[in-house]
């Protein structure tokens, strides 16, 4: 038998769930925009996992309790109230799965799991690219949902204020209103920031300044208006709201693949080789390969830190380096493009590479300028958006040769 509100429990539950949340989520943030080879990233590892553990007890608690409740009646329509419960419901599921998946996917990359400065515990697996693959994709599936579900729960708040003068602490279940909000702004700054900080405070502003007018006109709206009765939850909104709610878990999980072009298992054509060759056997007889990389330059260092760092989060340049979302890379001038051994292309790269494509400076330049518009239907992204400027193109190509082909005598030298 449910109670007629919320208990004292459920309440410091969900805010433990709410602020747990909000520093992983931060953390997240830290971890992904810290270099991937540098020695804090593993730090940020550690406090990642801690956090989400303690959001994983949190969630727990939350969930135990969570039958005996409901939403206080009188104060705004049931089918709302019932809305809004199921939207934190479906998100703290959310939760509950997403340490498990990530779990997996750190062993699954020979990754060392350790709560903060504990020490690591012992793998369960050994490295399978397969399944990091699928775990991976389903893991960052899970942030996908949350976003979409957050949005959804933003939403149904700027609804509940303007038509019943009711926001956040009222229209969703303790927490829950704080969690989504928070949510969203870090997601709002993390969008913004992708390449430089600058524009963070800017986007923060905008947002929150639009979330003040929403406010504002809904207490126009409703200062002096009386509190309005309200009926009985119909069968209808009693079995939308979960099928409404499970179906923005549908629209979350395809988000890794809208926006990052990732799959959750190898498509395309998979090129033959040796087992354990991941990278090109051999330096390629074309030109492109004996050219010698310009001097590093200050505005190299600094497309470094704000564009190509995230190339070497999808690829590897040393050889037979793993093979991340995208291929290794190494010795990768002057090849004949879709070639790299024991990596499944898309069929748009493939027929590319036996058309004739062969990855020259000027190549590499035009693909990054725009690698959707240039060979549609490649899996490849640039993570902080296509590259027009010939100078950071430039730049990026010089890196990538410096750390693709130092072993390779340049022409010059022969």
């Amino acid at each position: 038998m449910s109670q007629q509100g919320y208990s004292r429990n459920a309440t410091i539950a969900g805010w433990m769930v709410a602020l747990l949340y909000v520093a992983h989520q931060q953390m997240t943030v830290f971890l992904a925009r810290s270099d991937r080879f540098g020695s804090l990233r593993e730090d940020y590892r550690g406090w990642h996992y801690l956090l989400g553990t303690l959001v994983l007890a949190a969630v727990v608690w939350r969930l135990l309790l969570w039958r005996r409740e409901a939403a206080p009646a009188g104060t705004l329509p049931p089918a709302l109230q019932h809305w809004g419960r199921w939207l934190a419901l479906v998100a703290y599921l959310v939760l509950l799965v997403a340490p498990f998946l990530g779990v997996i996917y750190a062993w699954a990359d020979d990754l060392k799991i350790h709560l903060g400065p504990t020490p690591a515990l012992p793998s369960l697996m050994a490295r399978d690219r397969d399944v990091w693959m699928f775990t991976g994709y389903f893991h960052s599936g899970l942030g996908f949902m949350l976003l979409v579900l957050n949005l959804a729960a933003l939403i149904t708040v700027g609804w509940g204020l303007l038509r019943h003068g009711k926001g956040l602490l009222a229209v969703l279940p303790p927490g829950y209103g704080f969690q989504i909000f928070a949510g969203v702004s870090s997601t709002v700054y993390a969008f913004s920031t992708f390449r430089s900080p600058e524009p963070g405070p800017r986007a923060l502003a905008i947002f929150w300044s639009g979330c003040a007018l929403v406010w504002l006109v809904a207490w126009l709206i409703h200062r002096k208006r009386a509190a309005a009765s309200h009926g009985t939850l119909g069968a209808t909104a009693r079995f939308a709201a979960p099928a409404v709610a499970i179906t923005l878990l549908g629209v979350g999980a395809y988000g890794p693949h809208a926006l990052f072009k990732v799959t959750p298992w190898p498509m395309g054509e998979k090129v033959a080789g040796p087992e354990g060759v991941t990278s090109h056997l051999t330096v390629a007889d074309h030109p492109a390969a004996r050219i010698a990389p310009a001097p590093p330059s200050a505005f190299e260092n600094k497309v470094r830190d704000e564009t190509y760092k995230w190339c070497r989060f999808c690829h590897t340049v040393e050889k037979n380096g793993v093979h991340l979302v995208g291929p290794n890379l190494y010795h990768i001038f002057g090849q004949r493009a879709g070639q790299v051994p024991n990596f499944t292309y898309s069929t748009a790269m493939a027929d590319a590479g036996r058309k004739g494509l062969v990855w020259t400076d000027e190549r590499i330049a035009w693909f990054i300028a725009d690698p959707q518009k240039h060979l549609p239907g490649t899996s490849m992204i640039v993570s902080s958006g296509p590259i027009p400027d010939p100078a950071v193109q430039k730049a990026v190509v010089n890196l990538l040769r410096r750390d693709t082909m130092a072993d390779v005598a340049p022409a010059a030298a022969r």
